[in-house]
């Protein structure tokens, strides 16, 4: 019975050692699968993180190769602090911006005289920040110029943007009056963006929210800002400090007409205007 007793006492003390070492075994194996499930999750996140800077580099790709050819094709008119954008395949650029393929566009840069400020419009088609996807965005952006040393700093004149109702049809009771969308902005001479630039480009800044998208979009039938694919934007950069009231004259004037001939215009309303303000 002794003998029996001692026996069953050695198999549990060995079945004891067992089971320790069971559960000794267990443990590595769950510090093991929790090493690799951390290991696994920060290769995800460099995953993640490789993918997103991918996705970066192509739009900045995308960016830096529309620029070159915006430099290559750099609005060829007499300097005057205006230029008319044509932007086509819009649908096409909005559905880019939407999915952030490319969240923006740039014009051609343009010059305001002949040795003055040299900039382009940047506009993101589904809205920048706070207005994405409800308006559109339009913005300046001050690039680096071959005249900067002698011009004043920070550039600090009114900026108007006009986006325009391509409205040519006559009707029976007469012209159709188009609703040019026009916003105008100040620029905050202590941002950055308006400093004399360091390099090729400042920090676009304008008007986040220049228009509701339900404004320009294809179920609007009451204007039409959208015509064939195509938007026109106007930019008008005022030195004279014009009375804002004369926005709407000058962005109705004929684009087709000499410049001589719409400056002739615009001055002889704005004495009409004095002249009427007067008496």
């Amino acid at each position: 019975m002794t003998k029996d007793i001692t026996t069953n006492d050695n198999e549990l003390t060995r079945l004891d050692d067992g089971i320790f070492q069971c559960n000794n075994q267990m443990t590595i194996f769950s510090e093991q699968l929790n090493d690799a499930q951390t290991e696994l999750s920060l290769e995800k996140a460099q995953i993640d993180a490789i993918s997103t800077n991918q996705n970066l580099l192509k739009q900045d790709v995308t960016t830096l190769k529309q620029q070159i050819e915006n430099d290559n094709k750099i609005v060829k008119q007499e300097p005057d602090g205006t230029m008319v954008w044509k932007i086509t395949n819009v649908r096409e650029k909005m559905y880019d911006a939407q999915s952030e393929r490319q969240t923006s566009v740039y014009s051609p840069p343009f010059y305001t005289s002949t040795s003055g400020y040299k900039v382009c419009v940047r506009v993101y088609l589904n809205g920048d920040g706070s207005a994405r996807g409800s308006y559109m965005s339009v913005f300046l952006v001050i690039l680096r110029g071959p005249y900067d040393s002698l011009l004043k700093w920070p550039f600090s004149y009114r900026v108007s943007f006009c986006l325009y109702d391509q409205r040519t049809i006559t009707e029976k009771n007469g012209k159709v009056q188009p609703k040019h969308i026009i916003e105008s902005f100040r620029p905050d001479t202590n941002s950055i963006s308006f400093r004399q630039p360091c390099s090729a480009m400042n920090i676009a800044s304008g008007i986040p929210r220049f228009c509701p998208l339900s404004e320009i979009s294809e179920l609007t039938n009451d204007n039409l800002y959208i015509v064939n694919d195509t938007m026109y934007i106007k930019t008008l950069i005022d030195f004279v400090e014009m009375p804002r009231s004369m926005l709407p004259f000058i962005f109705n004037i004929n684009i087709a007409f000499p410049l001589h001939i719409q400056q002739k215009l615009i001055s002889d309303e704005m004495k009409r205007l004095e002249e009427q303000n007067n008496n």
